[in-house]
């Protein structure tokens, strides 16, 4: 089963795993404990955080994870945060979508997998939309 996380969560392990430390290294780092080494990767990172929810976010870089409540805003940050996407040159946004993802399956199902069940990942010729259900 996948791991629920907050959207300020995700935030904080995709910027560690993203700062060149990788997902692998960032689930054992937190799982040691290693604070100094992850703030020297990335000096924002919040020991507190990653101290208190440590077993949920190590299951959530090795194993996948939903968010809670992702934005439109989530949306796009995560997009960027883990995928390395950029709006108006990998996606565009329209009406609080995100429209003309050209993306592959394996990272489809990742997307349906963080976002859902309040975004609706959906393919349309042959490119990927990413719609708030308030929307359809």
């Amino acid at each position: 089963m996948t791991i629920t996380i907050s959207q300020a969560e995700a935030y904080q392990i995709e910027r560690i795993a993203h700062s060149g430390l990788g997902r692998e290294q960032t689930a054992k780092l937190i799982e040691a404990g290693e604070w100094s080494t992850i703030q020297d990767s990335y000096p924002k990172a919040d020991p507190e955080m990653l101290q208190s929810q440590k077993s949920k976010l190590i299951s959530a870089l090795k194993d996948g994870y939903t968010i809670s409540f992702p934005t439109f805003n989530g949306v796009r940050n995560l997009l960027h945060l883990r995928f390395g996407l950029e709006e108006d040159k990998d996606y565009v946004v329209d009406d609080k979508s995100v429209q003309s993802l050209n993306t592959d399956e394996p990272t489809a199902a990742i997307l349906r997998t963080m976002f859902e069940p309040l975004w609706k990942v959906e393919a349309n010729s042959g490119k990927l939309s990413i719609i708030h259900i308030s929307k359809q």
